[in-house]
């Protein structure tokens, strides 16, 4: 029954726009099954199946195909899966017991319909930031680098001179790094998305020419227009070493930095939807979507802007 339900939706959703109709299924007159005087059609199923768990499953479909043209099933990928169940066997007192209380009727079921997808779903973010990263580039603006944070701009200055002279980069660290700084004198991934550091840094790091000392001092409140600082007891004074900002080498590390972000997922997702045409023609999943997930009707990206305007 779930198989027939799943390529009913397929059937209904992979198609080309949303013309304002309610889909229904071929021979949705037929007869599922009855009970007293009620009968059960092939329509009637797949309108409760929408209704209640339409999106999900639409959404969990359209990603499977995605995953079979992005990356398919590979002996690699069923072996991984083989060793994450068997490390979920070897932890747990009864394996069948809690796979079935998780909906899996199987060892089988949970690797094909769980582990499989999962592994897949990752190799795709990954294959994600080779494909589009003309986008991760812009948005996130990566480059490695080592910060030095100091408690004052005096001592960030005294710092910024010995680096220029050529002192080493640890003794520099190990004497004027402030006590609870958030870095160390070691490589680390700074983009938008690094918190810690100011934006004008992230913009300066990433639009570097050449590795070394960036020449000069950045504050916390650097990226204000007000040379005040409200509390300047608390604010920050950085001194940068641009490592490498070329991104096809340093893609490893920014992978690892920003695959768990939930803007990444989501623009991975939108990208390989954009790319496969991806349109819903039901109006109630339209609607469903425009609500809760206006990203992946990518045919309507000003569902997505407005929707992004009415959050700020």
């Amino acid at each position: 029954m779930k198989k027939i339900s799943i390529l009913l939706l397929c059937g209904a959703f992979l198609l080309t726009g949303c013309s304002g109709h309610v889909t229904s299924v071929s021979d949705g007159d037929q007869e599922l099954m009855t009970i007293g005087d009620t009968t059960i059609t092939k329509n009637d199923e797949y309108e409760l199946l929408k209704t209640y768990e339409g999106s999900d499953v639409m959404m969990s479909e359209v990603a499977s195909i995605i995953y079979k043209n992005e990356i398919g099933t590979t002996k690699k990928i069923r072996k991984e899966a083989e060793q994450q169940y068997e490390e979920f066997a070897s932890s747990s007192d009864d394996p069948e017991a809690e796979l079935e209380s998780k909906g899996y009727s199987s060892k089988e079921d949970y690797i094909e319909n769980y582990l499989i997808p999962s592994i897949q779903s990752e190799k795709l973010v990954d294959k994600y930031f080779k494909d589009d990263k003309k986008t991760i580039k812009k948005k996130y603006k990566p480059s490695v680098a080592k910060i030095l944070e100091c408690d004052d701009k005096d001592t960030a200055e005294k710092a910024l001179k010995e680096l220029k002279d050529g002192k080493d980069t640890s003794e520099v660290f190990d004497e004027y790094q402030s006590d609870d700084a958030n870095f160390s004198d070691e490589e680390t991934l700074v983009s938008t998305q690094t918190s810690s550091v100011p934006t004008r840094l992230v913009n300066i790091l990433y639009k570097q020419k050449k590795a070394g000392v960036v020449d000069e001092v950045f504050s916390d409140s650097s990226d204000s227009d007000s040379s005040d600082s409200s509390d300047s007891s608390s604010t920050k004074y950085y001194v940068a070493i641009l490592v490498n900002n070329d991104y096809d080498e340093i893609i490893d590390q920014v992978r690892e930095s920003l695959s768990s972000d939930s803007d990444v997922t989501s623009a991975c997702m939108e990208y390989y939807l954009k790319k496969y045409d991806f349109e819903v023609h039901d109006q109630e999943i339209f609607d469903y979507l425009k609500e809760n997930n206006p990203e992946y009707l990518v045919q309507y990206p000003e569902l997505k802007d407005s929707d992004d305007d009415s959050s700020n």
